[in-house]
């Protein structure tokens, strides 16, 4: 008779894994396991812990059986290292539960595929394990995107008021408290800001101003100046939670160009295309031609992965976004079928050697009608 026993697997450190730690909530800093089980018709879950965490993971996870290694000791013995003696208590779980394949996902450390094999269990991957159940967010996850979104804009709006309300010195290089306003010293007041409300910021923020906007990932170095656009875009990770913020504002000390008003006017008029076309069920690559299309209409182009003199947009419109900052969905061409309950950024954006960059990015939630968009704050170019 054929073995019909399966086991799906997630294993790993929760506080480095973001697919482990969605199923557990349990932030570990050592090597565990969550395994389901379906044996003879019968469904069971179970946490293997790390030995000194057991009594929290009891409390805190939701499985069936919390365990340890020391519980599924292996012939020969456990080893003195952590992450190996978690592996071979792992494959000594499933041998005894006569499982003979274990199905897991793209984040599977190889030691535990490795000690699973040894014991004749055949592992398989699943491209959707980890990945699709993450991208519908419950209510819980939808309070504590909307807490670092919050956060977030709190140093936006410092950070934009910090351009904004400078001293434009005789060389237009702007003074904040008297001294130099620099990429980077705005960067280290965003971060020091968010630490105070218990985020930190791993990837850094971007403030970045011409020349360096024309490329839109470019970090951004050096003085500030009066009359040139500034993209602030700060991407936060709650300390407590480990959900991710991101926000998007552009700012202009003084006037603005008249080309930089129109770029403006043609990312904002993208964005309320882009979010109108964001509903359950359609596919991103609609989202991603209302972008494009809008901006077209406004003479700008798209042109993937371009720096250009004249202002194009080289990117996608959006991601998704919860325990890691950029994960599915992409909101691109292919990027698959939208979900109710999924939360995305929408952030168009246009960038140019000759005349700076503009992207300005909020953070939406579909639902049943109209996305809810978790930002409040304004989008124009004066923060005076």
């Amino acid at each position: 008779m054929t073995n019909t026993a399966t086991a799906t697997l997630l294993a790993g450190i929760p506080s480095e894994n973001p697919a482990f730690y969605h199923r557990v909530r349990f932030a570990v800093g050592d090597p565990a396991a969550w395994l389901a089980f379906e044996v003879d018709g019968q469904k069971r879950t179970e946490n293997v812990a790390p030995d000194i965490e057991k009594d929290r993971a009891i409390k805190q996870v939701k499985a069936d059986l919390v365990s340890c290694p020391a519980d599924y000791e292996p012939t020969g013995g456990l080893s003195g290292d952590r992450a190996t003696a978690t592996a071979q208590a792992v494959a000594e779980c499933v041998r005894r539960a006569g499982v003979k394949r274990v199905i897991t996902d793209r984040t599977l450390p190889f030691i535990f595929a490795w000690h699973l094999q040894q014991a004749a269990i055949a592992v398989e991957y699943s491209a959707e394990l980890g990945v699709l159940d993450r991208r519908v967010k419950d209510d819980q996850e939808l309070a504590w995107l909307s807490a670092a979104q919050q956060a977030t804009e709190e140093a936006m709006l410092m950070a934009c008021q910090t351009v904004a309300r400078a001293k434009a010195s005789s060389d237009g290089s702007l003074l904040h408290d008297g001294s130099l306003l620099t990429s980077e010293r705005l960067r280290k007041m965003i971060s020091v800001f968010l630490l105070d409300l218990g985020y930190g910021t791993p990837h850094d923020s971007i403030v970045a101003s011409a020349p360096h906007s024309a490329d839109c990932h470019e970090r951004g170095s050096g003085p500030l100046f009066t009359g040139q656009s500034v993209i602030i875009d700060i991407f936060p990770r709650s300390l407590e939670t480990s959900y991710w913020g991101d926000c998007t504002r552009s700012v202009v000390h003084g006037d603005a160009s008249d080309e930089m008003k129109k770029m403006h006017a043609a990312v904002i008029d993208a964005k309320v295309n882009a979010t109108l076309a964001a509903k359950a069920g359609a596919v991103a690559d609609d989202v991603h031609n209302a972008t494009k299309s809008a901006l077209a209409k406004h003479g700008y182009p798209f042109a993937r992965g371009q720096i250009s003199d004249t202002p194009v947009l080289p990117h996608g419109t959006g991601h998704g976004i919860g325990l890691e900052c950029h994960e599915p969905i992409l909101l691109d061409d292919r990027g698959g079928q939208l979900l109710l309950g999924e939360v995305f950024t929408i952030e168009p954006g246009l960038y140019s050697r000759n005349f700076g960059g503009v992207r300005v990015e909020d953070m939406v939630v579909i639902t049943s009608g109209a996305p809810r968009n978790l930002n409040k704050l304004p989008e124009g170019l004066d923060w005076h």
